[in-house]
């Protein structure tokens, strides 16, 4: 059997969060012109790391504004028992996101959860309080049009990673395909539908615990393995991915 260690690659925001944390900012704290930039993206006339790029300088208040909107953000009932579950299980649980480093810091840091890797853009304050994007530079292939290319991150678990993806939306289409696993709700959900990508559908990490766990009985069991033995947690390429609803449009 063709046996790999799975490792975890989760969104953050709509993912982690409930909504999207850049959204709120914007609305919250940008000037108006961010309306207008948002439309270009959407018409497909500027990229999506232009827009955020141009959007984020338009943001005032500097980073104790963003501090007082970040407090009223929640995030995903699941979250903290679910990282919790992956280090007993010996899985790494990493985060890949178009969004803003140092707000997902912040909220990680309140809920208590410490994470294996973050893969994000990069929030600078400047002196006089303005607030700038550095968008990490693209070592090999570019195939995502998003900020942080999600597909390059894939690229570099390596073929011996079973990689589970989460996600939620626009700027996780492009690594969806490249997933091993890949559980999915709203817009990549029906995304996914409409481009009859295997998915996994969910509505909190939660769910997506329980079916992992399901997948790594199932497979132990169809191999003997006992769970004792099987500390590494590897398994099986998926076909039946355990006892979870898989779809592909």
């Amino acid at each position: 059997m063709n046996t790999k260690k799975l490792e975890i690659f989760c969104d953050f925001d709509g993912t982690i969060t409930v909504g999207d944390t850049v959204d709120l900012l914007l609305e919250k704290l940008a000037l108006p012109e961010w309306e207008a930039l948002e439309e270009l993206w959407q018409k497909g006339e500027i990229s999506s790391g232009e827009c955020m790029t141009k959007q984020i300088a338009l943001i005032q208040g500097g980073w104790p504004a963003v501090e007082k909107v970040l407090d009223t953000v929640a995030v995903d009932r699941g979250l903290a028992s679910f990282v919790v579950w992956c280090r007993q299980q010996n899985i790494a649980f990493n985060i890949v996101s178009d969004g803003l480093d140092q707000v997902i810091k912040k909220l990680l840091t309140r809920e208590k959860v410490s994470v294996d890797a973050l893969w994000s853009n990069h929030l600078i304050e400047a002196e006089d309080g303005s607030l700038s994007l550095e968008i990490p530079a693209r070592e090999h292939r570019v195939v995502c049009e998003t900020g942080r290319c999600k597909c390059q991150v894939l690229d570099m678990a390596g073929s011996d990673k079973l990689k589970v993806v989460i996600g939620d939306g626009r700027s996780d289409y492009c690594w969806a395909r490249n997933a091993d696993i890949l559980f999915a709700k709203d817009s990549l959900l029906n995304h996914c539908l409409k481009q009859g990508i295997p998915c996994i559908p969910y509505e909190s990490l939660v769910e997506v615990r329980v079916a992992l766990q399901d997948m790594l009985l199932t497979d132990s069991e169809s191999m003997g393995i006992t769970e004792e033995q099987d500390t590494e947690h590897y398994i099986g390429t998926p076909t039946t991915w355990g006892g979870a609803q898989v779809i592909t449009g």
